[in-house]
Protein backbone atom coordinates (compact mmCIF):
# COMPACT_ATOMS: atom_id res chain seq x y z
CA UNK A 1 0.00 0.00 0.00
CA UNK A 2 2.89 2.61 1.07
CA UNK A 3 4.68 1.61 -2.38
CA UNK A 4 1.57 2.40 -4.49
CA UNK A 5 1.09 5.80 -2.49
CA UNK A 6 4.35 6.62 -2.74
CA UNK A 7 4.37 6.06 -6.86
CA UNK A 8 0.97 7.56 -7.12
CA UNK A 9 2.82 11.06 -5.66
CA UNK A 10 5.74 10.58 -7.77
CA UNK A 11 3.58 10.42 -10.68
CA UNK A 12 1.72 13.01 -9.65
CA UNK A 13 4.45 15.59 -8.20
CA UNK A 14 6.51 15.12 -11.74
CA UNK A 15 3.85 16.63 -13.79
CA UNK A 16 3.65 19.55 -12.08
CA UNK A 17 5.65 21.83 -14.15
CA UNK A 18 3.22 20.46 -17.16
CA UNK A 19 0.34 22.47 -18.35
CA UNK A 20 -2.82 20.00 -18.02
CA UNK A 21 -0.76 17.77 -15.37
CA UNK A 22 -4.21 15.83 -13.85
CA UNK A 23 -7.82 15.34 -14.39
CA UNK A 24 -10.56 16.19 -12.47
CA UNK A 25 -11.08 13.13 -11.29
CA UNK A 26 -7.52 12.09 -10.17
CA UNK A 27 -7.47 14.98 -8.12
CA UNK A 28 -10.74 14.76 -6.25
CA UNK A 29 -9.29 10.92 -5.46
CA UNK A 30 -6.05 12.11 -4.03
CA UNK A 31 -6.65 12.41 -0.35
CA UNK A 32 -7.84 9.03 -0.09
CA UNK A 33 -4.19 7.81 -1.87
CA UNK A 34 -1.81 10.08 0.18
CA UNK A 35 -3.82 9.90 3.63
CA UNK A 36 -1.30 8.18 5.56
CA UNK A 37 1.48 10.71 4.29
CA UNK A 38 -0.69 13.78 5.66
CA UNK A 39 -1.11 16.10 8.94
CA UNK A 40 -4.45 16.74 9.20
CA UNK A 41 -5.33 19.69 10.47
CA UNK A 42 -8.83 19.89 11.99
CA UNK A 43 -11.70 22.49 11.78
CA UNK A 44 -11.29 25.56 13.38
CA UNK A 45 -12.76 26.30 17.16
CA UNK A 46 -14.58 29.48 15.53
CA UNK A 47 -15.83 28.70 12.09
CA UNK A 48 -16.30 32.13 10.21
CA UNK A 49 -19.51 32.33 8.73
CA UNK A 50 -19.91 32.31 4.83
CA UNK A 51 -23.13 34.01 4.21
CA UNK A 52 -25.43 34.50 0.95
CA UNK A 53 -25.26 38.15 -0.28
CA UNK A 54 -28.62 40.17 -0.09
CA UNK A 55 -27.64 42.30 -2.73
CA UNK A 56 -29.41 40.44 -6.04
CA UNK A 57 -28.49 42.93 -8.04
CA UNK A 58 -24.62 42.70 -6.57
CA UNK A 59 -25.18 38.91 -7.28
CA UNK A 60 -27.10 39.35 -10.97
CA UNK A 61 -23.75 41.50 -11.95
CA UNK A 62 -20.99 38.42 -11.78
CA UNK A 63 -23.41 35.23 -12.01
CA UNK A 64 -23.72 34.88 -15.77
CA UNK A 65 -19.74 35.18 -16.07
CA UNK A 66 -18.94 33.32 -13.05
CA UNK A 67 -21.20 30.32 -14.72
CA UNK A 68 -19.56 30.25 -17.45
CA UNK A 69 -16.06 30.32 -15.75
CA UNK A 70 -16.67 27.80 -13.39
CA UNK A 71 -17.66 24.58 -16.11
CA UNK A 72 -14.16 25.13 -16.79
CA UNK A 73 -12.89 24.13 -13.53
CA UNK A 74 -13.44 22.82 -10.39
CA UNK A 75 -14.63 25.46 -7.74
CA UNK A 76 -15.50 29.24 -7.66
CA UNK A 77 -15.61 31.41 -4.78
CA UNK A 78 -16.59 35.33 -5.24
CA UNK A 79 -16.93 37.21 -1.94
CA UNK A 80 -17.76 40.74 -1.44
CA UNK A 81 -17.52 42.00 2.33
CA UNK A 82 -17.76 38.94 3.67
CA UNK A 83 -20.65 37.85 1.73
CA UNK A 84 -20.81 35.34 -1.15
CA UNK A 85 -21.93 36.65 -4.60
CA UNK A 86 -21.20 33.56 -6.18
CA UNK A 87 -20.42 29.77 -5.30
CA UNK A 88 -20.20 27.38 -7.92
CA UNK A 89 -18.86 23.50 -8.24
CA UNK A 90 -17.92 21.33 -11.18
CA UNK A 91 -16.47 18.40 -12.80
CA UNK A 92 -17.73 16.68 -9.65
CA UNK A 93 -16.65 18.92 -7.01
CA UNK A 94 -18.53 19.75 -3.89
CA UNK A 95 -18.21 22.54 -1.34
CA UNK A 96 -16.63 19.17 1.13
CA UNK A 97 -14.23 18.29 -1.61
CA UNK A 98 -10.08 18.44 -0.66
CA UNK A 99 -8.32 20.28 -3.81
CA UNK A 100 -4.92 20.51 -4.19
CA UNK A 101 -3.04 23.97 -3.55
CA UNK A 102 -0.14 23.57 -5.68
CA UNK A 103 2.01 25.98 -5.04
CA UNK A 104 0.01 28.23 -3.47
CA UNK A 105 1.20 26.46 -0.39
CA UNK A 106 4.43 28.64 -0.91
CA UNK A 107 2.19 31.58 0.17
CA UNK A 108 0.96 30.10 2.53
CA UNK A 109 4.14 29.49 3.98
CA UNK A 110 5.02 32.81 4.39
CA UNK A 111 1.92 33.61 5.84
CA UNK A 112 3.33 31.49 8.80
CA UNK A 113 6.45 33.23 8.63
CA UNK A 114 4.61 36.23 9.38
CA UNK A 115 2.64 35.25 12.73
CA UNK A 116 6.07 33.93 13.99
CA UNK A 117 7.41 37.34 13.55
CA UNK A 118 4.78 39.03 15.43
CA UNK A 119 4.20 36.54 17.93
CA UNK A 120 7.80 37.53 19.06
CA UNK A 121 9.53 33.64 17.75
CA UNK A 122 11.80 35.82 14.74
CA UNK A 123 13.02 38.65 15.90
CA UNK A 124 13.99 40.22 12.34
CA UNK A 125 13.04 39.19 8.72
CA UNK A 126 16.93 40.75 8.65
CA UNK A 127 17.59 37.34 10.76
CA UNK A 128 20.00 34.91 8.68
CA UNK A 129 18.07 31.93 8.08
CA UNK A 130 20.64 29.52 10.42
CA UNK A 131 20.00 31.59 13.47
CA UNK A 132 16.76 29.18 13.43
CA UNK A 133 17.77 26.42 11.55
CA UNK A 134 21.40 25.78 12.71
CA UNK A 135 20.98 22.75 9.97
CA UNK A 136 20.92 25.04 7.11
CA UNK A 137 24.59 26.42 8.22
CA UNK A 138 26.84 26.29 5.23
CA UNK A 139 24.11 26.26 2.68
CA UNK A 140 23.03 29.17 0.58
CA UNK A 141 19.53 29.22 2.41
CA UNK A 142 21.52 29.30 5.76
CA UNK A 143 23.55 32.71 4.65
CA UNK A 144 20.28 34.07 3.13
CA UNK A 145 17.98 36.37 5.19
CA UNK A 146 14.58 35.35 5.66
CA UNK A 147 13.64 38.73 3.98
CA UNK A 148 15.21 37.26 0.66
CA UNK A 149 13.65 33.95 1.35
CA UNK A 150 10.23 35.31 1.43
CA UNK A 151 11.25 37.39 -1.63
CA UNK A 152 12.51 33.85 -3.38
CA UNK A 153 16.24 36.06 -4.10
CA UNK A 154 18.02 33.50 -1.66
CA UNK A 155 21.17 33.64 -3.92
CA UNK A 156 21.15 29.87 -4.06
CA UNK A 157 21.93 27.68 -7.27
CA UNK A 158 18.22 27.10 -9.24
CA UNK A 159 17.91 23.39 -9.21
CA UNK A 160 15.25 23.64 -11.59
CA UNK A 161 17.12 25.27 -14.29
CA UNK A 162 15.06 27.60 -16.00
CA UNK A 163 14.29 30.21 -13.29
CA UNK A 164 10.42 29.69 -12.89
CA UNK A 165 9.86 26.24 -12.44
CA UNK A 166 8.49 26.57 -9.19
CA UNK A 167 10.20 22.68 -7.47
CA UNK A 168 12.83 21.39 -7.88
CA UNK A 169 15.10 18.54 -9.63
CA UNK A 170 11.90 16.19 -10.26
CA UNK A 171 14.70 13.52 -9.49
CA UNK A 172 14.54 14.89 -5.76
CA UNK A 173 11.04 14.84 -5.48
CA UNK A 174 10.57 11.76 -6.23
CA UNK A 175 13.06 10.06 -4.18
CA UNK A 176 11.78 12.40 -1.12
CA UNK A 177 8.40 10.85 -1.95
CA UNK A 178 9.78 8.00 -1.39
CA UNK A 179 11.32 8.09 1.91
CA UNK A 180 14.88 7.99 0.26
CA UNK A 181 15.56 11.84 0.75
CA UNK A 182 14.21 14.66 3.43
CA UNK A 183 13.69 18.19 3.03
CA UNK A 184 16.63 19.27 4.36
CA UNK A 185 19.18 16.64 2.53
CA UNK A 186 17.51 18.31 -0.60
CA UNK A 187 18.36 21.78 0.62
CA UNK A 188 21.80 20.82 1.92
CA UNK A 189 22.10 19.12 -1.84
CA UNK A 190 21.12 22.20 -3.70
CA UNK A 191 21.99 24.26 -1.32
CA UNK A 192 25.52 25.77 -3.34
CA UNK A 193 24.92 29.62 -4.08
CA UNK A 194 24.57 31.16 -7.47
CA UNK A 195 25.95 33.51 -9.40
CA UNK A 196 23.99 35.65 -8.00
CA UNK A 197 24.17 37.57 -4.67
CA UNK A 198 20.94 37.04 -2.10
CA UNK A 199 18.72 39.45 -3.01
CA UNK A 200 19.43 40.62 -6.67
CA UNK A 201 17.31 38.12 -8.42
CA UNK A 202 14.30 36.58 -8.17
CA UNK A 203 14.52 32.62 -8.97
CA UNK A 204 11.31 30.87 -8.50
CA UNK A 205 12.80 28.38 -6.46
CA UNK A 206 10.94 26.05 -4.15
CA UNK A 207 13.17 25.26 -1.55
CA UNK A 208 13.34 28.52 -0.34
CA UNK A 209 10.09 27.92 0.59
CA UNK A 210 11.25 24.93 2.11
CA UNK A 211 13.70 26.70 4.30
CA UNK A 212 11.19 28.92 5.71
CA UNK A 213 9.69 25.54 7.04
CA UNK A 214 12.92 24.64 8.73
CA UNK A 215 12.97 28.37 10.55
CA UNK A 216 9.26 27.98 11.82
CA UNK A 217 10.05 24.73 13.20
CA UNK A 218 13.53 26.26 14.68
CA UNK A 219 11.67 29.61 16.36
CA UNK A 220 8.59 28.18 16.93
CA UNK A 221 9.46 24.39 18.13
CA UNK A 222 6.59 23.35 16.08
CA UNK A 223 7.24 21.80 12.32
CA UNK A 224 5.09 24.47 9.62
CA UNK A 225 2.39 22.71 9.55
CA UNK A 226 1.57 22.10 13.02
CA UNK A 227 2.28 26.27 13.44
CA UNK A 228 0.51 27.15 10.68
CA UNK A 229 -2.88 25.64 12.08
CA UNK A 230 -2.56 27.04 15.34
CA UNK A 231 -2.24 30.73 13.81
CA UNK A 232 -3.60 30.91 10.26
CA UNK A 233 -5.86 28.38 10.51
CA UNK A 234 -7.74 29.29 13.63
CA UNK A 235 -7.67 33.01 12.89
CA UNK A 236 -9.44 31.74 9.30
CA UNK A 237 -12.05 30.77 10.68
CA UNK A 238 -11.64 27.26 8.81
CA UNK A 239 -14.72 24.95 8.40
CA UNK A 240 -13.43 21.68 6.80
CA UNK A 241 -10.42 19.55 7.88
CA UNK A 242 -7.08 19.97 5.79
CA UNK A 243 -4.43 17.78 5.02
CA UNK A 244 -0.46 19.28 4.48
CA UNK A 245 1.67 16.26 3.14
CA UNK A 246 4.59 15.66 4.91
CA UNK A 247 8.40 14.12 4.36
CA UNK A 248 9.81 11.40 6.19
CA UNK A 249 10.99 13.09 9.46
CA UNK A 250 7.42 14.80 9.54
CA UNK A 251 8.16 18.40 8.08
CA UNK A 252 5.48 19.90 5.65
CA UNK A 253 6.19 20.08 2.49
CA UNK A 254 6.13 24.04 2.00
CA UNK A 255 6.42 24.60 -1.49
CA UNK A 256 3.16 22.53 -2.83
CA UNK A 257 0.94 20.82 -1.29
CA UNK A 258 -1.80 21.82 0.70
CA UNK A 259 -5.02 19.97 0.23
CA UNK A 260 -8.05 21.76 1.38
CA UNK A 261 -11.87 22.82 0.57
CA UNK A 262 -12.80 25.71 -1.67
CA UNK A 263 -14.24 27.42 1.36
CA UNK A 264 -11.32 26.99 3.42
CA UNK A 265 -9.07 28.68 0.64
CA UNK A 266 -11.44 31.59 0.27
CA UNK A 267 -11.52 32.28 4.12
CA UNK A 268 -7.54 32.75 4.15
CA UNK A 269 -8.16 34.97 1.67
CA UNK A 270 -10.39 36.66 3.73
CA UNK A 271 -7.80 36.92 6.59
CA UNK A 272 -5.12 38.07 4.36
CA UNK A 273 -8.08 40.55 3.41
CA UNK A 274 -9.24 41.82 6.73
CA UNK A 275 -5.08 42.57 7.67
CA UNK A 276 -4.43 44.58 4.32
CA UNK A 277 -7.94 46.96 5.49
CA UNK A 278 -6.67 47.10 8.74
CA UNK A 279 -10.22 45.78 10.16
CA UNK A 280 -8.79 43.31 12.67
CA UNK A 281 -6.61 44.01 15.75
CA UNK A 282 -3.70 42.31 14.45
CA UNK A 283 -1.36 45.68 13.42
CA UNK A 284 2.38 43.59 13.40
CA UNK A 285 0.55 41.30 10.70
CA UNK A 286 -1.51 44.12 9.10
CA UNK A 287 2.30 45.76 9.00
CA UNK A 288 3.74 42.13 7.21
CA UNK A 289 0.83 41.73 4.89
CA UNK A 290 1.04 45.04 3.32
CA UNK A 291 4.77 44.83 2.71
CA UNK A 292 4.58 41.19 1.68
CA UNK A 293 2.00 42.41 -0.85
CA UNK A 294 3.98 45.10 -2.58
CA UNK A 295 5.49 44.88 -6.31
CA UNK A 296 9.10 44.16 -4.77
CA UNK A 297 10.54 42.03 -7.36
CA UNK A 298 10.26 41.94 -11.01
CA UNK A 299 10.13 38.08 -11.88
CA UNK A 300 10.90 38.64 -15.69
CA UNK A 301 7.86 36.63 -17.25
CA UNK A 302 4.03 35.99 -16.48
CA UNK A 303 2.68 39.46 -17.56
CA UNK A 304 -0.55 39.08 -15.55
CA UNK A 305 1.39 38.61 -12.64
CA UNK A 306 4.73 39.91 -13.03
CA UNK A 307 5.56 40.87 -9.42
CA UNK A 308 6.37 39.21 -6.72
CA UNK A 309 6.04 40.96 -2.91
CA UNK A 310 7.09 38.28 0.07
CA UNK A 311 5.49 34.98 -0.71
CA UNK A 312 2.87 36.80 -2.85
CA UNK A 313 2.06 37.53 -5.96
CA UNK A 314 1.62 41.17 -7.73
CA UNK A 315 -0.75 41.38 -10.48
CA UNK A 316 -0.94 43.58 -13.64
CA UNK A 317 -4.40 44.55 -12.02
CA UNK A 318 -2.24 45.35 -8.72
CA UNK A 319 -3.92 43.30 -6.45
CA UNK A 320 -2.30 40.68 -4.30
CA UNK A 321 -2.82 36.62 -6.03
CA UNK A 322 -1.98 33.79 -4.30
CA UNK A 323 -1.21 31.69 -7.12
CA UNK A 324 -1.15 27.42 -8.08
CA UNK A 325 -0.10 25.52 -11.30
CA UNK A 326 -3.21 24.30 -12.50
CA UNK A 327 -5.66 27.10 -11.76
CA UNK A 328 -5.50 27.37 -8.24
CA UNK A 329 -5.12 31.05 -7.28
CA UNK A 330 -6.95 33.66 -4.36
CA UNK A 331 -7.54 37.16 -5.24
CA UNK A 332 -7.72 40.22 -2.94
CA UNK A 333 -9.04 43.47 -4.34
CA UNK A 334 -9.17 46.05 -1.05
CA UNK A 335 -10.78 48.64 -2.96
CA UNK A 336 -13.57 46.90 -4.06
CA UNK A 337 -13.85 44.12 -0.55
CA UNK A 338 -13.87 41.24 -2.68
CA UNK A 339 -11.96 38.12 -2.62
CA UNK A 340 -11.83 35.45 -5.15
CA UNK A 341 -11.42 31.75 -4.53
CA UNK A 342 -10.91 28.94 -7.56
CA UNK A 343 -8.96 25.65 -7.71
CA UNK A 344 -8.51 23.79 -11.08
CA UNK A 345 -7.18 20.59 -12.93
CA UNK A 346 -5.55 22.77 -15.97
CA UNK A 347 -4.67 25.90 -17.68
CA UNK A 348 -7.44 25.91 -19.71
CA UNK A 349 -7.41 28.65 -21.51
CA UNK A 350 -4.47 31.35 -22.10
CA UNK A 351 -7.20 33.94 -20.71
CA UNK A 352 -7.14 32.27 -17.36
CA UNK A 353 -5.97 34.99 -15.22
CA UNK A 354 -8.03 37.95 -17.20
CA UNK A 355 -11.01 36.35 -16.13
CA UNK A 356 -10.12 36.22 -12.52
CA UNK A 357 -8.80 39.41 -12.93
CA UNK A 358 -11.76 40.59 -14.48
CA UNK A 359 -14.43 38.38 -11.71
CA UNK A 360 -12.42 40.45 -8.58
CA UNK A 361 -13.00 43.61 -10.03
CA UNK A 362 -16.42 43.51 -11.69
Amino acid sequence: MIVRVALFLALAFASSAHADHDTAATILGYWERVAPRLHILQPAKNMRPLPASNDPQAVARVASEAKSYVGNTLSLLLIENGEVLFEGYANGATKESPLRSYSMTKSFTALAVGEALCAGKINSLDDKASTYAPSLEGTAYGAATIRNLLKYTSGAEDPGGDGYTGTHSQDDFRAMVFGKLSLMEMLKKHGAPSRYAQGQKFIYNGLDSQALGFVIRGATGLPLQRWFEATVWQKAGAEFRAGWFMDREGNGVAEILLLATARDFARIGLYVQERLMGKVDDACISAFLREAAQPLTAKGYWPSAPFFGMGIHVGSDGNPWIAGHGGQRIGVNIKTGRVLSTNGFKEWSRNYDSFTHGLLAR
